[in-house]
């Protein structure tokens, strides 16, 4: 299990003290800002999104609001406000953390924990049976479907000499 930390680089500081304060609490943890992309999220897996109003001006900020929507997406989101700023729209509703008091982060950096360790005891996903694929081998049938004439359509032309 490991936790992801998405965050802008002007957030850096505050995403290496969460690190610090997981790892403590014997958690794996990694911190992304976007620049070499985003690792591929297990079923057990926590992504936790710091935005402040440094995470606007981030060369990679699509990609951090979209790695924000997938983890939400698969309930495997926690989002964390280190300001007062606005969330882009479709991040704006979703429930978050409020470590803007720097102060208190300790409160904030507890309440992360519990949801990260918590998402251990996530059961694995259900697949959709929509989603399966059915393979059947190939058999005696499947050279019925051409029986008959190839022109049934009463059209064809003939030649006649």
């Amino acid at each position: 299990m490991t936790v992801f930390i998405a965050h802008a680089e002007a957030d850096r500081a505050a995403a290496e003290a969460l690190e610090k304060f997981l790892e403590r609490r014997g958690l794996f943890v990694e911190l992304e800002n976007g620049e070499r992309g985003f690792r591929h999220v297990q079923h057990a897996d926590t992504v936790v999104a710091l935005w402040s109003k440094d995470s606007v001006f981030s060369p990679y900020r699509l990609l951090f609001e979209k790695r924000t929507l997938e983890a939400w997406a698969d309930e495997q989101l926690v989002m964390v406000k280190l300001d007062h700023a606005f969330s882009p729209v479709g991040l704006r509703d979703l429930a978050s953390i409020d470590a803007s008091f720097e102060a208190q982060r300790d409160i904030a950096w507890s309440a992360v924990a519990k949801v990260a360790q918590d998402a251990r005891m996530r059961p694995a996903p259900i697949p959709d049976p929509g989603d399966m694929v059915v393979y059947r081998r190939a058999g005696r049938h499947s050279d019925e479907t051409s029986t008959g004439s190839e022109d049934q359509s009463g059209g064809g032309s003939s030649s006649q000499s």
